[in-house]
């Protein structure tokens, strides 16, 4: 085709303009091109017929040619919108041709060719060039006259509307809309047509459009307003979108809002698989749907919730296991699975047409069923996966909170267990007034409370590696009084006894007959905890349960804080007989240890040590006053100053071959024994061997106090053992009813003058040298004295 115009091609894009130029002589051999880029081309415009733009946004160049030439053609050739391309076709000086595909550039040129023949396009005459326009948009066009009757339609309205585009031209637009959206265009109109000069010719609204089979359908109309080339309305044109889809998704989502709230107010997951099924009838309007949750004890996925329409046409549906049916598959690989045609739900042989099978999360799985085939479009299908994703999350938190629930209704039952033990079992440790009292109560106490079911106290055997039973209270028959269990290494209660550590034995399959016994007794698990203060231990406490796996952290604290006690009133008690009993056991002892202060003194300084009184002060360290004999006092002062574990040394009084020294230590051995029930009657070191006499209750585990001595310490022998009858009152008594009385002042001063020679006759000792070891003034010493002796003779005559 000749036709010999002249066109200028212009554009910001320098490369895409020389690329249409070149594809324009290409296509048209008799065009003559030429390019123009921004306002660069200014002196390339004059003999132009037509002017290509490659941009909705015309180069000021060309709208300067507008406005001097009104008629000159001018073609757009770029990609845009529906809003963009209805702006052109509203501009009678403006056509439009859509980039792409293979013969582009043939219908630039065939453009080119018809607008630059005339005059260029007038306002009715745009409608000539809707063809192609349309061709290249899947939404509906249309042109109404200004009678608001159809000029044009393009198939994809027609399409959209379900009539034939003859059904369409010259009717009115109330064949597609109510007399309510008519109205609405029509004031749309009438406010485009109100705006002051051309600039606003497009508006957009949403309608309600209806088909030639009575359903209505969401669009949206962008509407423009055509004018003629003297400015006069002509009518409108506009393109019309279904947006029904949309309009879908955005209420289905509103709804699914709803539904999440109450999803996330669901307190279980049975509630949770409830709300999903109804939400999917009430707000999908897909009546066959069912909810199946995992039992994790038994692997099995259990339908909980379906609608009624699932059971009318299938029946009442199976348990599924892992991989089992398309609901267990989608559970076992966590992966959707979707059918559009007639498939089998598991091997029984039940079909449906259309299936949308969800996992919902670790939880179960969503079943979503028609009988129909392709039952479901994509918006289902989002929406589906959309529901099951937040019963997922509604199973999480409705599981959290059961599990927080649950916790708390087992800590509550725990505490007020616990709380009971306790009150009644310190009610027991208060009231007894004997160890065996103390062990029975304990045991009848732990026996009547649950889960436990049977308790008894083992203590050390005199020889051998046993526990005697003291004490026992739960089934009858398991255990006896006085029966010897062994507890060599590896047995219950072996680690509690040699280590002082609880332990908790879940397996009772044993060899040894008494766990044998007692496993046969019913009981399926068992802490041993030992009895032990300080560094003494009195035995271990055997508690049972007839449930597996019963002793938990919480009942290990409880069990164990309760050994405490119980050994802290056995201690108290035993503590206690030495100023009560008849009889009393006096056990004497060497010890070479040099770990002690008595044997590293007297071996260092050749010298026989004796201690004179003891006075443990209110920091927890003792004063002890230590007599030196038949060495250098000097060498036995410089010897206790250096020493790491004397705190403080004075020396009191120095006699003809002998020195009174008050000593200040923190632990010791003396200490040890003192906590432990021990009355010491006579300390001695000389050697470096170290002698204490000391006295304990008749019923004190002696074997247990030397033990203490015997594992701490090397050289230890036993020397003495020996059984005497009590003193109606004890040196002790009368010592403490004295301390009572006395203030520590009155008591120091008292104690240094006797132990200092100071009442013997020749006097050894002045007052002036026992104020200065009390770094106090004569006077003072001797009110402190007299006060002491005072209180001294009241007691003693009163």
């Amino acid at each position: 085709m000749d036709c010999g115009h002249t066109v200028l091609v212009c554009g910001d894009d320098e490369e895409r303009v020389a690329e249409t130029a070149a594809s324009l002589d290409t296509a048209e051999a008799g065009l003559t091109v030429r390019t123009a880029t921004g306002q660069a081309a200014a002196d390339s415009v004059d003999g132009v017929d037509c002017v290509v733009s490659l941009a909705f946004e015309l180069p000021e160049l060309v709208t300067q040619l507008r406005a001097e030439r009104p008629t000159l053609p001018i073609v757009v050739f770029a990609d845009g919108g529906p809003e963009q391309v209805s702006e052109v076709l509203a501009d009678d000086t403006l056509a439009y041709v859509r980039p792409g595909g293979d013969t582009q550039y043939v219908e630039l040129a065939h453009r080119i060719a018809s607008v630059a023949s005339d005059d260029g396009p007038t306002a009715m005459g745009a409608f000539d060039r809707y063809g192609e326009v349309i061709e290249a948009l899947d939404d509906g066009v249309y042109a109404l006259d200004d009678e608001g009757e159809f000029i044009f339609a393009n198939e994809a309205l027609a399409e959209l509307t379900g009539y034939d585009i003859e059904e369409l031209l010259g009717e009115h637009t109330i064949i597609i809309k109510d007399r309510e959206t008519v109205e609405l265009a029509e004031s749309k109109l009438r406010e485009l047509l109100s705006s002051s000069g051309r600039d606003d010719v497009g508006t957009t609204f949403e309608l309600e459009l209806r088909r030639a089979d009575g359903r209505t359908i969401a669009c949206e109309d962008h509407m423009t307003v055509l004018y003629g080339p003297d400015g006069e309305f002509r009518g409108t044109a506009g393109v019309i979108r279904d947006i029904s889809e949309r309009k879908r998704r955005e209420e289905l989502l509103s709804a699914l809002q709803e539904t999440s709230r109450s999803l996330m107010q669901a307190p279980s997951r049975e509630d949770v698989a409830s709300i999903v099924a109804a939400a999917t009838e009430r707000v999908l309007g897909l009546d066959m749907a069912v909810v199946r949750l995992y039992d994790a004890d038994e692997r099995v996925l259990r339908p909980a919730a379906a609608t009624d329409a699932v059971v009318e046409a299938l029946g009442e549906r199976p348990v599924y296991g892992l991989n089992e049916g398309e609901a267990g598959q989608v559970f076992a690989s966590g992966e959707t699975a979707s059918y559009s045609t007639s498939h089998a739900l598991d091997d029984s042989g039940t079909t449906v047409g259309s299936g949308l099978y969800m996992p919902v999360g670790v939880h179960g799985t969503l079943s979503v069923l028609s009988t129909e085939e392709d039952a479901f479009d994509d918006i289902d299908r989002q929406v589906v996966a959309l529901l099951a994703t937040n019963a997922a999350a509604a199973c999480n938190r409705a599981k959290r909170e059961q599990e927080v629930r649950e916790t708390r209704e087992r800590i509550a039952t725990i505490l007020d267990r616990i709380n009971g033990l306790i009150e009644n079992t310190v009610e027991v440790l208060v009231e007894a007034t004997t160890r065996e009292a103390v062990e029975a109560g304990v045991c009848a106490e732990l026996a009547a409370t649950e889960p436990y079911t049977l308790a008894w106290v083992g203590r050390p055997a005199v020889h051998g590696d046993n526990l005697d039973v003291s004490e026992w209270a739960g089934e009858a028959g398991v255990v006896a009084d006085g029966e010897s269990i062994p507890v060599a290494d590896g047995t219950p209660g072996a680690t509690a006894l040699a280590e002082g550590r609880s332990e908790i034995i879940d397996d009772l399959t044993s060899d040894v007959e008494w766990v044998q016994r007692v496993h046969e007794a019913g009981v399926a698990s068992m802490m041993v905890v030992p009895l032990a203060y300080t560094d003494s231990t009195y035995g271990v406490l055997f508690v049972c349960s007839d449930r597996p796996d019963a002793f938990d952290d919480r009942e290990q604290v409880v069990l164990e804080a309760l050994g405490r006690a119980v050994a802290n009133a056995i201690n108290a008690i035993e503590s206690g007989k030495i100023l009560s009993a008849d009889k009393v056991i006096e056990l004497e002892f060497t010890v070479t240890d040099r770990d002690l202060l008595m044997s590293r003194l007297s071996a260092s300084t050749d010298t026989t040590l004796t201690s004179a009184g003891t006075v443990t002060q209110d920091d927890g360290s003792l004063r002890v006053y230590l007599d030196a004999e038949g060495g250098d006092t000097e060498a036995v002062l410089t010897a206790l100053q250096d020493d790491d574990a004397v705190r403080s040394v004075t020396q009191v009084a120095e006699h003809e071959g002998s020195a009174l020294f008050e000593v200040t230590v923190g632990e010791s051995l003396l200490a040890t024994l003192v906590d432990h029930g021990a009355v010491p009657k006579e300390i001695t070191g000389e050697n470096g061997v170290a002698r204490y006499t000391i006295e304990l209750p008749y019923e004190g585990d002696a074997r247990e106090v030397f033990s203490l001595v015997e594992d701490n310490y090397d050289g230890t022998d036993l020397v003495g053992y020996h059984e005497h009858e009590r003193p109606v009152q004890t040196q002790q008594e009368f010592q403490a009813s004295l301390s009572e009385r006395f203030t520590d002042r009155q008591e120091t001063a008292l104690r240094t003058a006797y132990l200092g020679g100071f009442f013997d006759w020749p006097r050894e000792v002045d007052g002036d040298e026992l104020a200065q070891a009390m770094d106090i003034s004569r006077p003072t010493y001797h009110q402190h004295l007299r006060a002491a002796q005072q209180k001294v003779y009241e007691e003693l005559f009163e």
